[in-house]
């Protein structure tokens, strides 16, 4: 079979991170300390030697891009210190921006100065939209939808979803041509293919539902001192049920609350969205601090304004929540709830429509990407 080789790949790849496996002569130390190097599975041997080749489709071929999470158990003992690891994360940043059809990823993954002009102009013209629908501020109770009009907030936020849905929705389409396109040819099965499609459905939910995987993902030194409430997999936790408690809770309140209305405290979408709030501003938390500090590992150490933008995106929406749920319940009502609401909104909007083009979109990317593998496999066998 004829392999494509670009010259040229390793050049763009290495615009989304900081490694350097020209060094690497292919020992095979990364893939012999790699914990989840397995059952046929190479992590990252094979796929190094792809990319110094440019071998772009096989790379993109290849199961172990979304299956590695990183624990820097390569990078630490590579006798090269070529970062294997980096390596793998930056193939996926690389993909995500590839499999991106607006280009829009790439430049936000790759320029600081066109990722802070763009988010500047999507806060101003979000913030200038909703001032412009009411803008009025009742200074002895909070008002909220008399300082930005409820249909304003309503209509925007669907926009935002319908423009990041329809980018989404392509993107994925492309990444399912591609995928199909690369994987190997391969007989298609004796069984159902619905049934098959199921089965591959069930087995990336439950992998990706409880992060199992990351039980096995950790280096020597951590595994005995670092204690379970700041593993990487209960962070990772933290953050992903966080984040869809949160998304939940805001459908709830759509369907079956009354706009600008008062609730209790122990309302079940308030108590949903709270609890949801509580594990995102910690997961999150947690998360930011390990990129602060040498002690957060080699995981950490080599932290892109992509892994910035949507932490801080993620930890701003979950702070401006809490307080703008303590001004709301606050007797008198307050009036920096105001600016906190305008703030809470706007980065809100701003994380959805960036869905698609950043960090974010492994949350699509990596669940597809493992469901067209799994079902490639079952159809296999």
């Amino acid at each position: 079979m004829a392999v494509r080789v670009d010259p040229t790949f390793l050049g763009e790849l290495e615009r989304f991170g900081a490694f350097d496996i020209r060094g690497c002569f292919n020992c095979g130390n990364c893939t012999a300390v790699c914990p989840l190097s397995q059952g046929g599975e190479s992590f990252p041997r094979r796929l190094i030697r792809f990319a110094q080749l440019g071998m772009r489709d096989q790379l993109a071929a290849s199961r172990e891009v979304w299956l590695c999470y990183y624990c820097g158990e390569c990078s630490e003992t590579c006798p090269r210190q070529a970062e294997p690891g980096e390596f793998m994360a930056s193939a996926r940043r690389y993909f995500i921006s590839a499999w991106d059809l607006t280009t829009l990823a790439r430049r936000l993954y790759t320029s600081r100065l066109f990722t802070t002009v763009f988010l500047g102009i999507l806060a101003v013209l979000f913030a200038g939209m909703l001032l412009t629908s009411g803008g009025k501020m009742d200074l002895q109770r909070l008002d909220l939808f008399g300082f930005i009009h409820l249909e304003w907030v309503h209509y925007l936020g669907i926009v935002v979803l319908a423009l990041a849905g329809l980018a989404a929705v392509a993107n994925v389409m492309n990444v399912v041509r591609r995928l199909n396109k690369s994987l190997p040819a391969r007989p298609s099965g004796k069984g159902s293919f619905l049934k098959d499609a199921w089965g591959a459905g069930r087995d990336t939910v439950k992998e990706l539902a409880a992060q199992s995987r990351f039980v096995d993902c950790k280096t020597e030194g951590s595994a005995a001192t670092e204690p379970w409430c700041l593993s990487r997999r209960w962070v990772h936790l933290a953050i992903m049920w966080g984040f869809l408690g949160l998304f939940g809770a805001t459908i709830l309140d759509f369907l079956f609350k009354v706009p600008g209305s008062h609730v209790p405290l122990w309302y079940p979408a308030r108590l949903l969205g709270t609890a949801s709030g509580v594990l995102l501003l910690y997961g999150t938390t947690v998360a930011m601090v390990r990129r602060l500090t040498p002690a957060g590992g080699s995981p950490f150490v080599h932290s892109l304004l992509s892994d910035w933008l949507l932490l801080g995106l993620l930890w701003s929406v979950a702070l401006t929540g809490f307080l703008l749920e303590v001004a709301v319940y606050q007797s008198m009502g307050s009036t920096w709830g105001y600016a906190v609401f305008l703030a809470h909104v706007v980065l809100a909007l701003e994380l959805l429509i960036l869905l698609p083009f950043t960090k974010f979109a492994h949350m699509l990317y990596r669940p597809l990407a493992l469901w067209v593998f799994n079902l490639s496999s079952k159809r296999e066998s």
